[in-house]
Order: C-alpha cells, then sequence, then structure tokens
C-alpha cells in the first residue's frame, strides 16, 4: 500500500515537470530510470511544434500590409517596356488630336446658351485684333525699311570729282565710298603716270604698263566718261558733254549732274609760252595719243631717211630733231 501511493506521487510530481518545463521533460526522456515516459513526452513536443508554427504563421498574415502581394510584385525592370509603350501611345494620341477636335470638344461641352455666346464673340474679337496687328506690322515694317532706305540715300553726300589725275587718284584711294555718294566725270577713263610717258614714245615700256583703270582704284565710286563744259555754283550742278558712237556715225550728247561737294581736279593745259607755231607743228607729251604720235613720227623718220636717192644733207635734215625745254621728260628722251 505505501508503495503504491508512492508510486502515484512520483507519476504525479513528473507529470507537473513535464507540463512546466519541456526541457525537463526531454531530459526524462534521455533518462535511463524512467522509459516508460518517452511515447508520452514526444507527442507532447509535436504539439507544441505545431503550436509554434501556427503562431508563426498568424504573425506573418498580420505583418504583411498588402494582400495578394504575389500579384503585384515585379521583378525590376520587367515591366519598363510596358509603361514606355502606354507613355508613346499617350503622347501619339496627343499629337492627333488637333485643334479643330480641341474646338468641337469644346463646342459640345454644356454650358449655359449666353455663356457660348460670349465665348464666340470672344474668339471672333480676338480674330479680328490679330489680323489687325498682322497688318500694322507689316505697315510698320514696310514703312522703317523705306524710311531706313531714305536715310541711307540722305545721308550720303554727292561727291563729284572732275579729272582723273594725280589728285584725283589719290583721292579716291583714301575717300570713304560709304559715306559719300562717289561720281567721276572725265573723257579719259585711266590714271596714267606720267613720268613714263617719255619711254613709252621711244619704246622703251609699253602704254598698258603706265595706266591704271579707274573702276579699279575705287570700285564703289561711279564714272562717267564725258566732259565738264559749264558749272552753276547757284544751282549746284554740271553740264557735261558726251560723245556717244554707234558704228561709224558719233553725237554728242549733253547732260546735267548735281552735287554736294565739287572737287576740281583736272590738270593744266602744255604752256606754248606765246611762241607762233609750236602749236600747229610740235608734239606734246601730255598724254597717251601724245606719246603715240612722237613714236609714229620718228619711225616715220627712219623710214623716210632709208629711201634712195637721197642725199647725206637730206637725211641729216630728216634725222634731226628738236627739243624745247629742260624737264625730266626731255631729259629721257635725249638720253634714249
Amino acid at each position: 500500500m505505501t508503495s503504491r501511493i508512492a508510486t502515484s506521487a512520483f507519476y504525479l510530481i513528473a507529470g507537473v515537470v513535464l507540463t512546466i518545463d519541456p526541457s525537463t521533460s526531454f531530459q526524462l526522456h534521455h533518462s535511463r530510470t524512467t522509459p516508460a515516459l518517452a511515447p508520452r513526452n514526444t507527442g507532447r513536443l509535436q504539439v507544441l511544434r505545431q503550436d509554434e508554427e501556427l503562431l508563426r504563421e498568424e504573425l506573418a498574415q498580420k505583418n504583411t500590409n498588402t494582400e495578394n502581394e504575389a500579384a503585384y510584385s515585379v521583378v525590376d525592370g520587367e515591366n519598363l517596356a510596358t509603361v514606355e509603350e502606354e507613355q508613346e501611345r499617350d503622347a501619339q494620341k496627343v499629337k492627333t488630336t488637333s485643334a479643330t477636335d480641341l474646338e468641337i470638344a469644346r463646342a459640345l461641352k454644356t454650358r449655359a446658351y449666353p455663356l457660348f455666346l460670349m465665348e464666340k464673340a470672344a474668339v471672333i474679337v480676338d480674330d479680328f485684333l490679330e489680323s489687325l496687328s498682322t497688318q500694322s506690322d507689316i505697315q510698320i515694317g514696310s514703312a522703317s525699311t523705306s524710311i531706313s532706305r531714305s536715310k541711307d540715300t540722305t545721308q550720303k553726300e554727292r561727291l563729284v570729282i572732275l579729272g582723273t589725275g594725280w589728285g584725283a587718284a589719290a583721292l579716291l584711294k583714301q575717300i570713304d565710298a560709304s559715306r559719300f555718294d562717289v561720281t567721276v566725270i572725265s573723257p579719259r577713263n585711266f590714271f596714267l603716270f606720267t613720268p613714263m610717258l617719255a619711254g613709252a614714245s621711244v619704246g622703251t615700256v609699253e602704254y598698258r604698263s603706265i595706266i591704271e583703270p579707274v573702276r579699279d582704284i575705287n570700285r564703289k565710286a561711279k564714272y562717267l566718261e564725258a566732259t565738264a563744259t559749264c558749272i552753276d555754283i547757284s544751282k549746284s550742278s554740271i553740264s557735261c558733254e558726251s560723245v556717244v558712237c554707234a558704228g561709224s556715225s558719233c553725237t554728242i550728247e549733253d547732260f546735267e549732274m548735281e552735287y554736294d561737294r565739287l572737287i576740281v581736279s583736272v590738270g593744266a593745259q602744255t604752256n606754248t609760252f606765246g611762241i607762233p607755231g609750236v602749236r600747229e607743228h610740235c608734239c606734246f607729251l601730255k598724254q597717251v595719243e601724245d606719246a603715240r604720235k612722237i613714236r609714229n613720227a620718228i619711225v616715220n623718220c627712219f623710214e623716210r631717211a632709208n629711201l634712195p636717192r637721197l642725199s647725206d644733207e637730206e637725211r641729216e635734215s630728216i634725222l634731226t630733231f628738236a627739243v624745247i625745254g629742260e624737264s625730266f621728260a626731255v631729259v629721257v628722251v635725249c638720253l634714249v
């Protein structure tokens, strides 16, 4: 009887210990003194593990903010292509939507009839004002261009130069044609380097090598081939004559040229000092034609002296030349 009571008390104490501390039950499970308790302890451990798994699942569900998270989860970059295609489609829709469609949509919008009339009147007024502003801009632009052109023409002073000698050539090289309306009037359309005329008269240099065209000196200046015959200071005008040739016939045309500033650079004529017969029988050396005339006269004298049946006195008379003056041209002719 006493042994049964002790055995019951032992089992009761062991059960309490197993309920309170699983580790104690685990130790008792492996104890050699109580092999009969192993199956019972194993069942309790399985129950505890199942309870723990249930608690973990409940906590995981409570911590999840999104329902059906797997349906919304995506891999990085998975839907980027789809999003870009949608954006392109939206952009194309915006582009294809014309101003007419927008006007139609606005017109079909439900609103009060007086408000519709006010909007329509505002559109008409805006179009009318825009057309007026465009016309005014065009008129202002044309007026400004005409004013600027008139300013350009009125700001430039009309400068007339008579002659193409040393003074005129030097002025043409230095003058600013953007500030002045330059016009050159002369019967000679080139500048002549007169110191070389003596060499050209005897064949040392060619005529083309001692002249320079007026239009090459200043390409912005205008040239008129004419001769000034009269200057009217009160009217600020010049009367000119121009020889116009058509075929074998030539005519003289008169015209007038107005100016704001006038420069006379016509040079001077050869002085005969009043000696009789000089102008009628002598060759001057002032122009290219004078050098050509002298050259032809010298050649003719040599050809005449080469003719047969001439005495020595006649040949000496034909080849005798008289030079009047002692300028640089005379010295050059004598040296050659």
